[in-house]
């Protein structure tokens, strides 16, 4: 609950949790209803892969080329550190025609020699707002020195930890003062309370999506597949894209399933390959880039 507690700062927050846990299928018809209203005629399928760790760029490659084979444009975010030490293989991905999120610069993890794992850092709610502003600048630079491109979104490092309205409001602002078109930065509670795209804060926000049985939780791979004390299994991912899937159809459903992994945690698993297979029968793949000028806001 804690990932995204922190973004319930609004009158409905109480009635959102409780619908999230006993009446889900009610929060999904609101967010198609909003997403109607945004201008969406149709579902559409955004990935993308926050490339945190080195272990990342050694299967990223392999990663790439099946969810190609699979019909997906993925869309890579990479901390500049990262990108700059693994050259290679993400100009690689450039020239396959992958799009770039600004990530930061820092490396927001660290070995933990103890337990034999990657833990997280560099959390940016704990930082002062202008080393925040150093490390999207920072990210942004390494970006265009790298790859050569000026990227057209940003990602926050560590969801759920950089969501309130000052927070946000200070973060488009860098944004906007460097040329950005969105930001993917904001957890699953923002896609129901203001669609699959809004604007309130100074910039357009396309919220990652959640789980299909507690939309307020993020399905991502570090909850399904990493997280040394998840509840979830790779199993319960597939099981809450089948129920996610019925639920795009049966509604008719517009809007964005945006959904994000890390390539570490799931390039070996069949069933994030499996659910990424039904995705892509209800909702068409596309980059956020090409997705900034249909929204009617």
């Amino acid at each position: 609950m804690n990932r995204y507690i922190k973004a319930l700062f609004h009158p409905g927050e109480a009635v959102f949790y409780l619908l999230s846990r006993y009446r889900p299928r009610l929060l999904w018809r609101r967010y198609s209803r909003l997403a109607e209203r945004a201008g969406f005629k149709k579902l559409y399928l955004a990935l993308s892969f926050d490339c945190d760790t080195p272990e990342d760029a050694k299967v990223v490659l392999d990663f790439d080329q099946r969810l190609r084979d699979l019909g997906v444009k993925p869309i890579y975010a990479v901390p500049g550190a990262i990108l700059e030490k693994n050259e290679k293989e993400y100009s690689e991905l450039h020239l396959r025609g992958a799009e770039f999120l600004n990530h930061g610069y820092e490396q927001h993890t660290f070995w933990n020699e103890g337990l034999s794992r990657y833990e997280s850092c560099f959390f940016y709610d704990q930082l002062p707002l202008e080393r925040v502003r150093q490390d999207v600048e920072e990210g942004h630079m390494a970006l265009k020195k790298v790859l050569g491109v000026t990227p057209p979104g940003f990602r926050t490092p560590h969801f759920g930890t950089f969501q309130t309205t000052t927070q946000l409001t200070f973060l488009y602002s860098v944004l906007e003062t460097l040329g950005y078109k969105y930001s993917s930065s904001t957890a699953p509670f923002y896609a129901f309370w203001d669609g699959p795209a809004f604007n309130r804060f100074g910039l357009l926000e396309f919220p990652v999506s959640g789980t299909f049985s507690r939309p307020l939780d993020i399905q991502d791979s570090w909850g399904f597949y990493a997280a040394p004390n998840r509840r979830w299994g790779p199993e319960d991912f597939l099981a809450e894209t089948k129920a996610l899937v019925r639920c795009c159809r049966e509604e008719k459903m517009g809007g964005i399933l945006n959904y994000y992994a890390d390539p570490s945690h799931v390039w070996d698993q069949p069933t994030f390959f499996e659910a990424v297979k039904l995705m892509r029968e209800v909702a068409e793949p596309v980059k956020l880039e090409v997705l900034c000028p249909e929204v009617q806001l």
